[in-house]
């Protein structure tokens, strides 16, 4: 593609490549997903897709329907389409054009052509004709004041200033597109596209000498040849192709008067046949005009037909057409009121035109002859009727004041009525609304029943009482049952049932006599409703009840749930059996839904009731709404217990306790009574993770050990508790208890998991607790064993070969080199043992163990003053608070200071060891920042 067209259309249309015709609507379906959205836009594109005759209201509609979605920028489409022939054009028409003058594009669309042409040739005055208003304006917009801009149809432009050039590219064959072949035989081609009479609009628009370019574009049936000679006869000078194949323009220069075609100078004087000699006949003497108007007042239309032979011209012409004209012969009419040359001829003949359908030659004339009422305006209603213009046909028929107007005013009423129901239940009321005013405007005798249904129906839905009273007052007339029920709403100011909740009871009396009005004539659901809601408010509940069970009949959607739920309210004042009250209550959250406040209560309800199946039901809400709305979740999850078992509560708890940044240790205490059921879980392990780490921080130590002395009762193999209980030992100072529970530990990574690695970890961790221990050593040699076994047995690396006691507490540990590191959390015992280790590694440490600082304003401040001199920051997450570490974490990222969070908790001396291996890059890299 050329670069600069590529450019433009790329930056401006975010378009790459062109679209064949028969790609739209895959390629609309992309831009446009709703079903509902893209069908008028097909339906449009079918009808210019099958426009014949030049039906110019088809080509009209396509466009403005795409420029009505400019967020989708649909208008690409089109230029896709266009767009190697755009590309051809830019490339081969700027060098045609003269050195000077005006140059008028016609069908400019949006004024991507003509905004590239006038790049190529800036020193020229270009004009634009267009015939879509929202393509107009859109393209003024675009090219700003470098163009001057028209609007209307070529060849029925009007008030355009003599051209220099004219390009017609790619517009003419628009509106002839239907059931066209890959090309036309050229008579063929000439008479499908009109094309000798179309390009007579040329005359006072291209001056004599002028520059003529026409290109056919990517439409089907083209036939350049033809084009070339329909020019030729025409009287064009200097015709000729220019391109080849596919892409080719024919250029050619006005003549000073354009010539009749073969064809025409055919049609209008026809030839004798050769073979058959013409006999010689005295033509018998013509009457006088008088003579002949006397016989047209008589209704002698027969008799002047045979005293006008064809041919005449003048006045007498004029007669004769007027008698085909009485006799409904339109088409002979217009050939002899052709020949008349008189100006009541050729508006006669516009009415012609309008009675053969021929919308693009008549409605020009009909529009500005409509000022004269009476005929004209009844044929341009009728054409505006077959257009699908409902509300300018109505007006025209209207004002023609001719009974024969009746008919098509019915039928343009009917259409129109068609039209707003469909509005209506798409949801446009203020289109509906706009309508019934036009028709209300034009004669009140219009508003039918339906109309007034519907502009009652709209005026509520947008708040216009005074108009909606209007309406409803002449339903009322009328004896319809909306008219009392319009007043009460209109008075009560609300737009349906659905708002009627928030009427006061003294407004709500005060319509009563129009709602039982409104009763009285129909059985009208939203009258029943509003009486229902009054006499239960009146505390009268047993009318109430009769109400509202007739009113649920005829009700949808939110008020059918406000009338089940007031049913249910009544029945139960009234001491209704509570099955049939909760059974409202359930048809009232199926029509409009319940707060979960309420569906909890009810499900608590019919669980004392008995009715569990009913109670699951209302719990449904509940359990997708989650435990977020409920302060006091304590009941909601042992009712959800009960009904959904334990699993689905603790689902339920662990949702709500992920989303809390500190859950209250009753809420931790629950999920983890909870989690005893599924207790081989993740979840279960999470959630007694940070049980524990909630009873440390509430000092509860001995609670945490007999919760670990528990969990190690019911499952001794679990090395998770296992590991929990021998750091809650060294927490307390057991170090005798520690050691032997890593030991068990080590037993049971060894025996039972068979697990070398995980043996190493545990075996390390004893080493540091008790390095000295002489059996730590007799461990050791029992998994070098077992590692030189596996190496000659599996062919695995031996992992422990050359391993002491010494290497392997210092196995994985960096060197340091005075870095500064800050800690939070961790107990008391772990910073003792640990601080010397890591200082003898080059670490300098301050740590503010859990069990010594708790969060207060001035630990706090203490930590965040030696941030600004740290390297990094750790935190042990299962040992500290959130309301600690935030702010600590808050600071140091404000200070740049990296930040590690242990992730779940450090497993004893080894956990703590591997994370600080896992952070030391950072520290080293931030003290390579400072210097």
């Amino acid at each position: 593609m050329n670069t600069r067209v590529k450019h433009y259309f790329r930056s401006q249309f975010h378009l790459e490549a062109p679209l064949s015709p028969g790609r739209f609507e895959a390629a609309l379906a992309k831009r446009i997903g709703s079903p509902s959205r893209r069908r008028p836009i097909l339906k449009a594109w079918k009808a210019y897709l099958e426009a014949r005759g030049g039906d110019l209201e088809a080509v009209r509609s396509f466009y403005a329907i795409l420029l009505s979605h400019p967020k989708e920028r649909l208008e690409a489409l089109v230029y896709a389409m266009h767009l190697p022939f755009i590309e051809f054009y830019v490339g081969a028409i700027p060098s045609l054009l003269p050195e000077q003058g005006r140059v008028l594009e016609v069908g400019a669309f949006t004024g991507a052509l003509v905004h590239l042409l006038r790049e190529a040739r800036p020193e020229l005055e270009w004009h634009a004709l267009e015939g879509v208003a929202p393509a107009v304006a859109l393209g003024q917009a675009r090219t700003g004041e470098a163009v001057q801009w028209h609007e209307g149809w070529f060849p029925r432009q009007q008030g355009l200033p003599l051209m220099d050039a004219v390009l017609l590219l790619s517009c003419l064959p628009e509106g002839y597109l239907q059931d066209l072949p890959k090309a036309l035989e050229p008579d063929h081609f000439i008479r499908h596209f009109e094309l000798q009479e179309r390009l007579r609009g040329l005359e006072g628009l291209l001056k004599p000498g002028g520059l003529l370019v026409y290109g056919h574009g990517p439409f089907l049936g083209k036939n350049l040849e033809a084009v070339q000679s329909a020019l030729q006869q025409l009287g064009f000078t200097e015709v000729g192709p220019v391109g080849e194949g596919e892409y080719a323009v024919v250029v050619a220069r006005m003549p000073v008067e354009l010539a009749l075609s073969e064809a025409l100078l055919s049609e209008e004087r026809p030839q004798p046949s050769p073979t058959t000699p013409t006999p010689v006949v005295d033509p018998l003497p013509l009457p006088e005009a008088d003579e002949v108007r006397a016989l047209l007042e008589a209704g002698a239309y027969a008799e002047v037909l045979t005293r006008l032979p064809p041919g005449v011209e003048g006045e007498l012409a004029y007669l004769r057409g007027r008698a085909l004209w009485a006799l409904s012969r339109f088409a002979e009419a217009d050939e002899a009121l052709a020949l008349a040359h008189l100006p009541e001829a050729e508006d006669l003949r516009v009415l012609c035109w309008a009675e053969l359908n021929n919308a693009q030659r008549a409605l020009p004339r009909l529009e500005a002859l409509a000022s004269r009422g009476g005929r004209y305006r009844l044929a341009l209603g009728k054409l505006y009727l077959g257009q699908g213009r409902l509300s300018e046909a109505l007006r025209q028929l209207h004002e023609s004041g001719l009974p024969e107007a009746h008919v098509y005013q019915q039928t343009a009423l009917e259409r129109l009525e068609e039209r707003m129901l469909r509005l209506a239940r798409e949801g446009e009321w203020s289109e509906v609304s706009r309508l019934v005013e036009f028709v209300e405007d034009l004669s009140p005798e219009f508003l039918t029943r339906t109309l007034l249904r519907l502009g009652l129906q709209a005026a509520l839905q947008q708040g216009l009482w005074g108009r909606a009273a209007r309406y409803a007052q002449q339903l009322y007339v009328l004896g319809e049952s909306q008219g009392p029920l319009g007043l009460a709403l209109a008075g009560l100011k609300v737009k349906g049932p659905e708002a009627l909740d928030g009427v006061p009871l003294s407004d709500l009396k005060e319509a009563e006599p129009y709602l039982t009005d409104a009763v009285a004539r129909a059985e009208d659901a939203t009258a029943l409703l509003a009486l229902g809601m009054l006499r239960y408010r009146e505390g009268r509940y047993g009318e109430a009840v009769r109400y509202l069970e007739r009113a649920v009949r005829g009700l949808k959607g939110g008020a059918a749930g406000t009338a089940y739920h007031l049913l249910a309210c009544a029945k139960r004042s009234l001491g209704f059996p509570l099955l049939e009250i909760l059974g409202e209550h359930k048809r009232a959250h199926a029509h409009r839904a319940y707060p979960v406040s309420r569906l909890y209560s009810l499900a608590q309800e019919a669980l004392e009731a008995g009715e569990r199946v009913l109670a699951r039901e209302f719990l449904g809400g509940v359990r997708e709404a989650g435990l977020e709305p409920f302060d006091d979740i304590e009941p909601v999850v042992k009712l959800v217990e009960a009904l959904e078992g334990p699993w689905e509560a603790f689902r339920m708890l662990v949702q709500r306790l992920e989303r809390t940044l500190e859950p209250p240790l009753e809420h931790l205490e629950l999920a983890y009574r909870l989690s005893r059921n599924f207790s081989q879980s993740s979840e279960a392990e999470t959630v007694r993770g940070q049980y524990l780490a909630a009873l440390y921080n509430a000092g509860q130590a001995l609670g945490a050990e007999g919760l670990l002395l528990a969990e190690h009762e019911r499952n001794p193999e679990a090395l998770e508790v296992l590991y929990d209980l021998a750091e809650h030992y060294e927490r307390v100072g057991a170090y005798q208890k520690a050691a032997q529970t890593w030991r068990k530990a080590l037993e049971v990574a060894y025996f039972f998991e068979k697990d070398l690695g995980l043996s190493r970890e545990i075996l390390r961790n004893l080493l540091y607790l008790n390095p000295n221990d002489p059996e730590l050593g007799f461990y050791l040699e029992e998994l070098k064993a077992t590692s030189q076994k596996l190496q000659v047995l599996e062919g695995t690396p031996d992992t422990f070969a050359q391993v002491t006691p010494d290497s392997l507490m210092r196995e994985g540990l960096p060197h340091f080199h005075g870095e500064y590191l800050v800690v939070v959390g961790g107990h008391t015992q772990l910073r003792s043992r640990l601080t010397p280790i890591l200082e003898n590694q080059g670490l300098r440490l301050d740590w503010f163990d859990s069990d010594d600082h708790t969060a207060g304003r001035e630990i706090i401040r203490r930590i965040q003053s030696r941030l600004e001199r740290a390297h990094g920051l750790m935190i042990i997450s299962s040992y500290v608070g959130h309301d600690l570490s935030e702010p600590v974490r808050l600071e140091a990222e404000n200070l740049g200071v990296p930040v590690y969070i242990t992730p779940g908790r450090a497993r004893g001396v080894t956990g703590f060891l591997r994370a600080v291996a896992e952070f030391a890059p950072q520290i080293f890299k931030q003290a390579l920042k400072k210097g």
